[in-house]
C-alpha cells in the first residue's frame, strides 16, 4: 500500500506547516459515532428542530442534514453551561450544488443573545452582539469560488474570556478581541435541499487550553491534538500544529529522544487495537523522521487499551484515553 496510509501526503503537510491552533487538553464532549446505527438520530445530540441522521454517504460516518432549518445541540453531561475559555473543532461538508449556501454553522448561545459563526464560499464570517460583525475572505488560492464544496473542511474555534479565534482549515481567518457574549449552549444549524448533502463529523468540545502546543511535564508531553480517523492510522493535517512544535523542541534539544506511545480507548478487540495503536505510532514517528528528525531518536510503541487515563464508560472518557503520548527516554 503507498506510503500516504502512513505518512500525510506532501501537499497537506506543506499546506497546514503554519498551522497553529491550540485545542484544549480536557475533552468535554467528543463523537466519533462508533456505536451510532446508521439512518438514526445521532446519540449525542438533541436534536431541536429539523432532522439529522447518521450516515455513511461518504464511507466513513458522518452527521447528514436532511431538512431546512435543522438545529442540533450536543448532550454535555454533567456541564450546566460552557466555561470561560474553550475550544471546538468539526469538520464538515457541503455540496456543490448549493453554490451560496453557508453549509452548517455554528452558535455560540445564551438565552435571546448569540454569536453566529458562517462558513461559505466566499468568506468566513462572525456575528456577535451589539451589531458586531467580522468577516475575512477566503483564500482564493485554496478555497475560490468553487473549491469550498465537494471537500471536508476543518473548522477551529477557540473562545478565551470572550476572545473568538477561528480557522478555516489552516488559516487563522478571525480574531475578535471581544465578542461581547458569555455563552452557556451550543447549536449547529444547516439547511439543506433537494437531497444534496450537508454533512459534518469529529466534532470535539475541550477546555484548559495550554499556553504552548507542546509542554514537558516530568518527562512527559500527552496529546489529544495529533489525530486519526476512527479506526485508521493515517494522521489527519490538523495534526500538524503539535507535530511541529515537537520537532522545533527536538532540534533545539538535540540530545532529547522519546518514546512516542500510541494508545486507544476500549472499543473493539484488544488485539486489534494493540496492532492499531502500534500503527499510528509508527505513523507519528514517520511523519516526524519526514520532516527532518533522526529516526534513531524515536521509538515507537503501541499500548492498545492499556493504561487509561480516562472512564471507558463514558464518551468522554474514552475521547481523553485515545492519545499519544511523547515520553523522554533518559
Amino acid at each position: 500500500m503507498a506510503s500516504y496510509c502512513t505518512v500525510m501526503a506532501q501537499s497537506n503537510i506543506e499546506e497546514f506547516a503554519q498551522y497553529d491552533f491550540v485545542a484544549g487538553e480536557k475533552i468535554l464532549f467528543d463523537d466519533n459515532l462508533v456505536n451510532d446505527k446508521l439512518d438514526a438520530k445521532p446519540l449525542g445530540w438533541t436534536t431541536e428542530g429539523g432532522k439529522a441522521v447518521v450516515s455513511s454517504e461518504l464511507g466513513d460516518k458522518s452527521i447528514s442534514i436532511r431538512e431546512y432549518y435543522t438545529k442540533l445541540s450536543p448532550l454535555l453531561k454533567n456541564l450546566k453551561s460552557l466555561p470561560d475559555t474553550f475550544t471546538v473543532e468539526y469538520d464538515t461538508w457541503l455540496d456543490a450544488g448549493y453554490d451560496g449556501n453557508p453549509g452548517v454553522e455554528i452558535h455560540f448561545v445564551n438565552g435571546e443573545q448569540e454569536i453566529l459563526i458562517t462558513p461559505n464560499k466566499h468568506d468566513i464570517s462572525c456575528s456577535f452582539p451589539e451589531d458586531g460583525r467580522e468577516s475575512k475572505g477566503n483564500p482564493e488560492a485554496y478555497f475560490g469560488e468553487n473549491k469550498f464544496y465537494n471537500r471536508w473542511v476543518h473548522i477551529s474555534i477557540a473562545y478565551i474570556k470572550k476572545r473568538l479565534i477561528v480557522y478555516l482549515d489552516q488559516y487563522k481567518m478571525l480574531d475578535i478581541a471581544n465578542s461581547k457574549l458569555k455563552p452557556i449552549k451550543i447549536l449547529l444549524t444547516g439547511n439543506t435541499s433537494q437531497d444534496m448533502k450537508i454533512l459534518f463529523k469529529n466534532f470535539r468540545l475541550a477546555t484548559k487550553i495550554p499556553k504552548k502546543a507542546f509542554e514537558l511535564k516530568n518527562g512527559k508531553f500527552i496529546t489529544h491534538a495529533i489525530k486519526f480517523d476512527v479506526d485508521k492510522a493515517v494522521l489527519k493535517p490538523e495534526s500538524m500544529s503539535v507535530l511541529k512544535e515537537v520537532l522545533a523542541y527536538m532540534i533545539q534539544t538535540p540530545t532529547v529522544k522519546f518514546e512516542i506511545g500510541g494508545y486507544t480507548d476500549s472499543d473493539g478487540d484488544d488485539a486489534h487495537n494493540m496492532t492499531l495503536s502500534q500503527k499510528r505510532a509508527n505513523a507519528v514517528k514517520d511523519q516526524l523522521v519526514a520532516m527532518g528528525v533522526d529516526a534513531q531518536r524515536l521509538v515507537a510503541k503501541g499500548y492498545g487499551e492499556t493504561k487509561p487515563i480516562g472512564d471507558n464508560t463514558t464518551a468522554e472518557g474514552k475521547a481523553n484515553n485515545r492519545r499519544v503520548e511523547f515520553v523522554v527516554i533518559k
